[in-house]
């Protein structure tokens, strides 16, 4: 069995004293417990797929009108061009781009 030291604040440590004299365990027990409940709890959560966990953020916000879709192709072919041209002539892509 592994040795661990864990530092806790005082209102943490008086909690831990209480829980150990009401169950007759030693401290070290109680804290093993608690890790196992924690440990079962989390292997009874099955993990929710990334779209599960966002599908409350879907569609609450606006893109500000801008329209960022349109024409993204275009707007892409065109960065993928400015970017092969910057490599040739040794230049960096512009920061800002006036689309």
């Amino acid at each position: 069995m592994g040795t661990l030291n864990v530092r806790v604040d005082p209102e943490t440590a008086a909690f831990l004293d209480r829980a150990a004299r009401r169950s007759g365990h030693t401290k070290s027990e109680v804290v093993r417990e608690a890790v196992e409940a924690l440990r079962a709890q989390e292997l009874r959560t099955p993990a929710a797929p990334p779209a599960e966990m966002m599908a409350h953020l879907i569609g609450c916000w606006d893109s500000g009108g801008m329209r960022l879709s349109e024409r993204a192709g275009e707007r892409f072919a065109k960065m993928l061009q400015e970017k092969k041209h910057a490599q040739r002539t040794g230049r960096r892509r512009p920061a800002s781009r006036a689309d």
